[in-house]
Parts: C-alpha cells; structure tokens; sequence
C-alpha cells in the first residue's frame, strides 16, 4: 500500500527485498520451528512449562546467528542482487534500488525468525488467539511508522519500517510471554542477542572494507565479478564466525558447525 505512493519500481524493490530476506529467515527460522514445535508441544501438554522455557530460550539464541548473516548479505548487497535477479527488464537500476532496500530489510531479519519461535510458543500452549489479537494490533500501531518512513526515506524508509515493526513485534510477544511463563531465563536470550549484534558490527564494517577495498578488480555489475567477490567475501566471513566461536567459545556456532559436518557426512 504505501510502496505504491512511491517512485515507480518502489514496489518491485520491496519485493524482492523481501524475497531475498525470507530466504535467510526460512533457512532458519521455518526450518527450527517446525523441527522444535512437536517438542514444545509435548512439553506444554505434560505442564513442563519451565522445561519448555528451556527450550525456547536455547533456540531462540540459536537464531542469534541470523545476525552475522544478516550483516553478510547487507555487505554483499550488490552482488546478491545481481546473482538472483539481474536479467532481462530487471537492469542496473532496479539492482540499486532492491540493493538499497535490502540493507533495511535485513535488520529485521532476526526478528522474522525468532517471530517463528515465539508464536509457536503459544501455539503449543493452545492459545492462538493472543498472537493473533496482538499481531493486529501491532500492524495497525505501526502505520505511523511506516507513514514517516514513506515520507522521509521513500521505498527505504517502508523497509525500515517493515524491520522495526517485526523488531517491535517479537521483542513485546516474548516479554508478555516471558512475564505469563516465569521464564526467568529470559535475561540470557537478551544478552546474547545484543552481545552478538554488537559483534557483529564490526564484522559488517570489515566484511565491507574488504570488498570495496581488496576487491576492488572485480567487476561486481556483472554476474561473474559478482559471484567471485560473494564467494571470497563469504570464505573470509566464515573464518572470522568460526573462530569467534571457538576462541570466544559461543556455543550455538559450534553447533551449527557440529550439524552441518552431520549432514555432509550422511
């Protein structure tokens, strides 16, 4: 709706902002809450609040990681989109514009996954009613939102707009179900989402510094200088998460690690 109050092709940027987004956000998110929900629903049948609190709280730390990739994808902004999207009527320009789009859409990305988790929470308690009640509420309380985003920003400002409506969302969904459960393990999820927010600025800054520096020789307006600098900039990404994990001793990277050896080996 206020994509098509902006500039043409602003609708067609947000979409397949969006699109590019979801992929990450159903490798993840999708993927974990379908796998944990059975579990979270036993749990919820058997009156193991707490024990579900556990893992709810485990798995939403997992889909920390959303982070790092999230900062990943907005320095390799240009390229991604080039990758998926660039041919045919879909030229230079749209690519600037999704490219531009997709750094705001992606700050939101974690808050896409970890919606996965914690509605399934309350799915699994068998209460679909106050997920459903609150969503809309929070929809129609973020109009404001996306109305300054549209005017200060354009298709950029509905972007952010999209990310701090679902960062609002999950945030409040997860309090209220925190105070409901005496999760009192909450404060670990908190710190560990911020702690590695944190780190994963600087990340993001040297994953940009050096593309645009180190690079530099490739031509990243077409599909091959594209491809060459994701793939280099992805390997050098994956040095730095796995030896945070391992040095920093974070153990959802490690886990991850553990299950992708799993699945190569099978």
């Amino acid at each position: 709706f206020f994509g098509s109050y902006l500039p043409r092709g602003s609708i067609a940027g947000l979409n397949y902002g969006l699109r590019t987004m979801f992929i990450l956000v159903g490798f993840f998110g999708q993927a974990v809450g379908m796998a944990s929900f059975p579990f979270m629903a036993r749990l919820a049948a058997e009156n193991k609040i707490q024990e579900m609190n556990r893992l709810l709280n485990d798995t939403l730390r997992y889909l920390a990681l959303v982070v790092p990739f999230s900062v990943l994808i907005i320095a390799l902004r240009q390229e991604i989109v080039v990758i998926l999207f660039q041919r045919g009527r879909f030229d230079a320009a749209a690519t600037a514009l999704t490219s531009q789009v997709l750094v705001f859409l992606m700050i939101g990305a974690f808050a896409f996954a970890a919606q996965t988790i914690v509605v399934r929470g309350y799915y699994a308690v068998q209460n679909t009613l106050f997920p459903a009640v609150y969503g809309t509420v929070a929809v129609v309380l973020s109009i404001p939102v996306y109305m300054a985003g549209m005017l200060k920003m354009g298709a950029t400002g509905v972007a952010l707009a999209i990310s701090l409506s679902a960062i609002f969302q999950v945030a409040l969904l997860y309090v209220f179900w925190n105070k409901k459960s005496e999760n009192k393990e909450c404060y670990r999820v908190y710190r560990f989402y911020l702690w590695t927010i944190m780190l994963s600025i600087p990340l993001g800054l040297f994953l940009e510094f050096f593309k645009t520096t180190l690079l530099w020789g490739f031509d990243s307006t077409t599909f091959a200088g594209s491809l060459a600098v994701s793939i280099l900039t992805a390997l050098v990404f994956v040095v730095m998460v796995l030896s945070a994990g391992y040095v920093l001793g974070i153990t959802e990277i490690k886990a991850l690690v553990s299950r992708i050896l799993e699945k190569i080996k099978t």
